[in-house]
């Protein structure tokens, strides 16, 4: 990873957080964190969301594939949406983003996998999302 990709996710993260940190009230629509790398953990209420997003060379053949695992009720793990690169490089990588939003209380783990061209055995990361209850 370059030193400009790596700046890039810190201030995307850092815009993300800050933004969660700043919110009082959170509508179903509204992305609460911006998670760039895994293995992680969040916490987070029902009704808060965070959107996952991963690179993604989608010349390099891989597949992604986000699965649930635990209390697969806590959380509903949107479709994958890519992002092109903003650039005329050929191989370029781009995003892959999900839509991750808290539900009910209970701890669920997002399983993303990453299979290689021809099948094989996916490389899996893993997202631990712990959803809260609220306070009164």
């Amino acid at each position: 990873m370059t030193h400009w990709t790596r700046t890039l996710i810190a201030l995307f993260a850092a815009i993300g957080l800050t933004l969660g940190l700043g919110a009082t009230a959170h509508a179903k629509s509204d992305v609460t964190l911006i998670v760039t790398e895994l293995p992680g953990q969040v916490r987070l209420i029902p009704g808060e969301s965070i959107e996952l997003v991963l690179d993604t060379n989608r010349t390099t053949g891989f597949t992604w594939k986000a699965r649930e695992r635990g209390d697969k009720k806590a959380i509903t793990v949107g479709k994958p949406r890519y992002t092109a690169p903003v650039t005329e490089l050929v191989g370029a990588p781009g995003i892959t983003s999900w839509r991750v939003t808290a539900d009910r209380p209970g701890k669920a783990v997002v399983r993303i996998e990453a299979t290689p061209p021809g099948g094989g055995d996916p490389i899996v990361s893993r997202l631990t999302v712990i959803v809260m209850q609220p306070q009164k």
